[in-house]
């Protein structure tokens, strides 16, 4: 008797697809509820913390590594935190810039 068939080989098309069928846009969950995802917290930054990023920020909208190291060091965040905090805040000046227009 033979044994089962072997899996078919799926395009890759049909994978990517199948995934964004699997994902909800944010604000429109299945359910309704605005559930958490999951992974890292979302952070709580001090006010010192911000004070230091909003300064760099004034001085110089993209950091640099060495910056992001120090930074990081100083403010006890990751470098990914630091990265995103300064991307989510160039959007913000982007937004503020776009209105005061």
């Amino acid at each position: 008797v033979p044994g089962p068939d072997p899996p078919t080989p799926v395009p890759a098309a049909a994978l990517r697809d199948r995934e964004a069928a699997g994902r909800s846009s944010p604000g429109h969950d299945a359910e309704g509820a605005g559930g958490a995802m999951p992974g890292r917290p979302r952070t709580k930054f001090s006010t010192a913390q911000l004070q230091e990023l909003e300064r760099s920020f004034r001085e110089q909208r993209y950091i640099g590594a060495s910056e992001k190291r120090r930074l990081a060091a100083a403010l006890n965040l990751s470098q990914s935190q630091i990265k995103t905090w300064f991307q989510n805040r160039r959007m913000k000046f982007k937004r503020q810039t776009q209105d005061a227009r």
